[in-house]
């Protein structure tokens, strides 16, 4: 049976309270094929889920594998930072880059590490857009391309997986705050009172907030009672 052409077209969205929204057209109210749609509707969205979450573990499994770990308890904390941030709207703002991780051995000068980059690889990374820094310069002009931030990790925290996730969730929050294309990422992901409020504070409480909205408050706590402990 032929369908009208907005078959398929009513949204469903959840609140953060948990109520279901359904949004519909007047014509709705009256038409035979409604509860067909929803279903299609419904069926739409659970298949961007599904290829959302395919993304999310591909990109997370290439990460793993172009990364450098030598402690399996530094990884385990890897794979579940990179599992949370991704759940996250505001870690949907990393998708524009090709986030790496080292972990360098103790007690040596120097190190180095091979990445082996596919074509595989480069096709989870669109190319993002650069912009003005907190809206406060000129306009730039807009260039297309991915971009590779590695992180290095020197020592680790034995035992601890909380202190270890909230080193590695602060590197790259610092990491993100340290270049214009960075900090336009994370502004693209807040609101703008969330905006206003990022540009009075300093460095380290920017770090902080982005660590807090992403969920790594505890972490963040841990990190700093081992850093503590370690400068007595």
């Amino acid at each position: 049976m032929e369908r009208k052409e907005c078959f398929g077209s009513v949204e469903e969205t959840t609140g953060s309270d948990g109520l279901t929204t359904v949004k519909t057209r007047p014509e709705c109210r009256e038409c035979g094929d409604f509860r067909d749609c929803l279903r299609q509707s419904r069926l739409r969205v659970e298949e961007t889920k599904e290829r959302d979450e395919l993304r999310k573990q591909n990109m997370i499994a290439q990460i793993i594998d172009i990364s450098h770990m030598i402690s399996n308890e530094l990884g385990s904390c890897l794979l579940d930072f990179l599992n949370r941030i991704y759940d996250s709207p505001l870690g949907m703002a990393l998708f524009k880059n090709l986030l790496l991780f080292c972990e360098m051995p103790e007690n040596v000068l120097s190190h180095s590490f091979s990445v082996p980059i596919s074509p595989s690889s480069l096709g989870l990374f669109p190319g993002g857009k650069n912009e003005d820094e907190f809206a406060s310069n000129p306009p730039v002009k807009k260039r297309e391309g991915s971009l590779f931030r590695v992180v290095l990790i020197q020592k680790h925290f034995s035992n601890n997986p909380k202190a270890n996730m909230g080193l590695i969730a602060y590197e790259v929050v610092r990491m993100i705050f340290s270049d214009q294309n960075g900090i336009v990422q994370i502004l693209k992901a807040l609101s703008p009172a969330e905006i206003s409020k990022l540009k009075k504070m300093d460095e380290d409480q920017r770090i902080s907030w982005v660590m807090n909205k992403w969920g790594f408050q505890e972490e963040l706590e841990a990190l700093k009672r081992e850093t503590n402990n370690r400068s007595r």
